[in-house]
């Protein structure tokens, strides 16, 4: 959902809150001393959004979308959950992918889901929302009617409360892009699998269809993130200190502790494939799009395990 909250760029409004010192919530953020890549996201201005959010998640003249943001923004805080990168080549293969709409993958992404709160940074100017602004991060939570301490904490004097919802999970995401433009958005999944997807508004503006189009194109880069932790990352590869600096800089670490985010990118054995098909009557290049599958595993092949089918590359 989509709310204008100010007409100046968000980088501005940041560079000002840092330079008057933030509030309490930013400086304990910044004590983490996050180091991430060049090409994303920086910590201190991450660390000013969330701090802003969680500031304002009880903040009832706010409208419902800035509300939710704020809390699943707070809630990422106080859990002290993790950041990851998502790389751009997978990016990209995810857009090329279909979700699919079997019920049986939504209900099994519940049970194997490694973690219930994180923050994806986007690769800087990747997606853009139809006003041209950078969507540059994405905030994103799953609850669960059964699991209630999945959405509450209490840390570093905040304490966030459960909200209470219709389905038996919600999985939901939110952003403020480069414009200050907050999007919240998300879906239901219920005990049987079923899908439940709504285009409305929470906030003061309404959405035209372009919105509601690229919020299934956020939605979508959300669901085969989840998709690819729960089902095919196998181990957790963290950022390392060079891949944070540029070119020709000190490859020293520094003596100070810090933070790294975890990576979410194809492992290197695993590479985009290209088929340069046929030779006289072959198609102009395009894309063969991915798709999950479910097969059958283990002893007896009674278990089920969820593939994901890459897309591929085809062309001269």
């Amino acid at each position: 959902m989509q709310i204008q909250i100010k007409a100046d760029s968000r980088h501005s409004q940041l560079s000002t809150f840092i330079k008057l010192g933030g509030n309490s919530f930013y400086r304990i953020l910044t004590r983490k001393n996050y180091r991430i890549p060049k090409n994303y996201l920086q910590w201190h201005e991450l660390a000013s959004l969330v701090a802003l959010m969680a500031e304002e998640h009880e903040n009832h003249k706010l409208d419902l979308a800035q509300r939710f943001a704020g809390h699943r923004h707070a809630l990422w805080m106080v859990q002290d959950a993790p950041i990851y990168c998502l790389d751009k080549d997978l990016q990209q293969l995810f857009s090329q992918t279909d979700v699919g709409d079997e019920s049986a993958i939504f209900k099994d992404l519940i049970t194997h889901l490694p973690i219930h709160s994180l923050m994806l940074l986007l690769p800087n100017g990747g997606v853009r929302s139809p006003d041209g602004s950078c969507v540059d991060y994405l905030n994103i939570h799953c609850s669960d009617v059964n699991h209630q301490e999945w959405s509450t904490g209490e840390k570093y004097g905040l304490k966030v409360k459960y909200l209470a919802h219709e389905h038996d999970t919600n999985i939901h995401f939110g952003a403020i892009d480069t414009q200050g433009t907050v999007w919240f958005s998300g879906w239901g999944i219920n005990a049987d699998g079923k899908l439940e997807q709504r285009d409305g508004n929470l906030g003061r503006t309404k959405m035209v269809d372009l919105d509601k189009k690229f919020l299934r194109d956020l939605r979508n880069i959300v669901m085969q993130s989840l998709m690819f932790l729960s089902f095919e990352q196998t181990g957790i590869e963290t950022v390392t200190y060079k891949e944070t600096i540029g070119h020709g800089f000190a490859t020293q670490e520094p003596k100070e502790r810090c933070f790294y985010p975890r990576w979410l990118r194809l492992q290197e054995k695993s590479q985009v494939s290209i088929d340069k098909g046929g030779s006289h009557a072959s198609p102009s290049p395009h894309w063969r799009r991915g798709h999950w599958r479910r097969s059958a595993v283990g002893e007896g092949r009674v278990d089920r395990k969820w593939n994901w089918i890459q897309p591929v590359f085809v062309g001269n």
